[in-house]
């Protein structure tokens, strides 16, 4: 926010105009918020992001943000991490990435949602090839090609899926967590 502000203050005084006393009187956040718009609907297809709702996901005040009202059920946004990948889901699996994000201990979904990363992302693996929800010092990040996930706490054991990406393409990120769910390595855009 401070850059923000410095920036604003800098192009208004640039153009001899008088500085305004907070960003939100600058016209840079609705630039930031448009591009913002247009990255989060590559999270799929256009024919499900085009009237989705945009929402912005804050990890720091655990709130979420509205940056444009949808038509569809569908909602996108971008990663709030190092990848800022974008995703778009459904009614039932929106509210389980927002939880996921802001801290809450489980996700509040009765149902199994869908949701797409059509553009792909990113995840933290352990040197053994587990998959963990956060970033540590012994982890690395591995690129996630395109996919789309059934968001509900799939068990491993019962299933026999596995919990590690595989040729196959399924399996099940964050196995053992109340937020696992199938992770299918296939590319939205090519479904029809």
């Amino acid at each position: 926010m401070r850059l923000l502000r410095a920036c604003c203050t800098g192009v208004m005084a640039a153009l001899l105009l008088p500085a305004p006393s907070s960003a939100q009187g600058c016209r840079i956040p609705a630039v930031i918020d448009a591009q913002f718009v247009q990255a989060a609907q590559n999270g799929a297809p256009a024919p499900i992001s085009a009237k989705a709702a945009i929402f912005r996901i804050d990890v720091a005040t655990r709130t979420t943000t509205e940056l444009r009202a949808g038509t569809t059920g569908m909602t996108c946004s971008l990663i709030p991490d190092e990848s800022k990948a974008p995703f778009c889901a459904d009614k039932t699996a929106w509210p389980w990435f927002v939880a996921a994000f802001t801290g809450q201990s489980k996700p509040p979904n009765t149902e199994p949602g869908v949701s797409y990363m059509a553009q792909g992302g990113l995840h933290y693996e352990t040197a053994t090839g587990d998959i963990v929800m956060e970033w540590a010092p012994e982890t690395k990040s591995v690129a996630e090609p395109p996919h789309w996930m059934l968001m509900w706490p799939f068990d491993a054991a019962a299933s026999g899926i596995p919990t590690k990406p595989n040729p196959a393409g399924v399996y099940i990120m964050f196995a053992g967590t109340p937020y696992a769910h199938l992770m299918v390595y296939q590319n939205p855009a090519a479904m029809k």
